[in-house]
């Protein structure tokens, strides 16, 4: 099930209704993203990074505890709080500590996370207006697309991002993340509205399924694979995004 972060927020309050906030509880098993969106809406996320920031000694690590048991949130209320909002208060301070000490390191030093953030960040300073010009011809897209092709080192066809799901192809340009070769292809869905897939070089990513996930309010799925990473962003229609990304997946792989 993907959550909003309307959802995410009641929960954290207690005012969830008990059934979806069972799900959520049982989906934190096995989703470390979902767990690090708590933690960002609660506002533990900054303790977290600064737990990474150096080596922790004992003092530092109280220090964290003492952050962590401080925050002012109805999560942290536990006269008033549920018994899944207390579960997940007790949860959040015990994986702050246990990533401090490196315990689940391997959740929190994913650069898939940062690189997917900030991709949603430029993508939402999108609006249609934003795209409203963009005329492209088809040799124009076929260079685009050629270009980007030679700066990821990974052949980009324009037949193979056509007909995905009534999306209009509009531009493909070459950006950046940390050094790597970032591609952007922008498409309008038939409402006009922008939607993004996007591929981030890196030799070291393993191969992950498809995920589906909110990401700034936006539908979006991602999946690595092949040393590459991909990401489908846009709307909030989710059943389209994942349409798209299936669709791409099994013609760009």
């Amino acid at each position: 099930m993907t959550y909003t972060d309307e959802h995410l927020r009641s929960y954290l309050a207690g005012s969830l209704d008990s059934e979806t906030a069972q799900k959520i509880e049982a989906d934190l098993e096995s989703d470390p993203i979902l767990e690090q969106r708590l933690l960002a809406l609660e506002g533990l996320l900054p303790v977290v990074q600064q737990g990474f920031a150096e080596i922790p000694d004992a003092d530092h690590l109280k220090q964290l505890e003492d952050k962590i048991f401080a925050q002012p949130t109805p999560a942290n209320d536990h006269a008033a709080a549920p018994t899944f909002v207390r579960t997940w208060s007790t949860r959040a301070a015990t994986l702050v500590i246990g990533l401090a000490i490196g315990t689940s390191l391997m959740y929190w030093t994913d650069d898939a996370t940062d690189w997917r953030q900030e991709v949603a960040s430029y993508q939402a300073l999108y609006v249609k207006e934003t795209i409203a010009s963009l005329n492209r011809s088809e040799d124009e897209l076929k260079q685009e697309l050629a270009e980007a092709s030679t700066a990821v080192g990974q052949q980009l066809n324009l037949s193979d991002l056509n007909d995905l799901e009534g999306l209009k192809l509009l531009r493909t340009q070459v950006l950046g993340h940390e050094g790597a070769p970032l591609i952007q292809i922008v498409f309008a869905d038939p409402n006009g509205a922008p939607v993004a897939f996007c591929i981030l070089k890196d030799t070291n990513a393993a191969g992950t399924i498809m995920q589906s996930t909110s990401l700034k309010g936006m539908a979006s799925a991602d999946w690595t694979g092949n040393g590459y990473r991909y990401l489908v962003i846009g709307g909030q229609n989710q059943s389209r995004i994942d349409t798209v990304a299936e669709q791409i997946h099994s013609r760009v792989l």
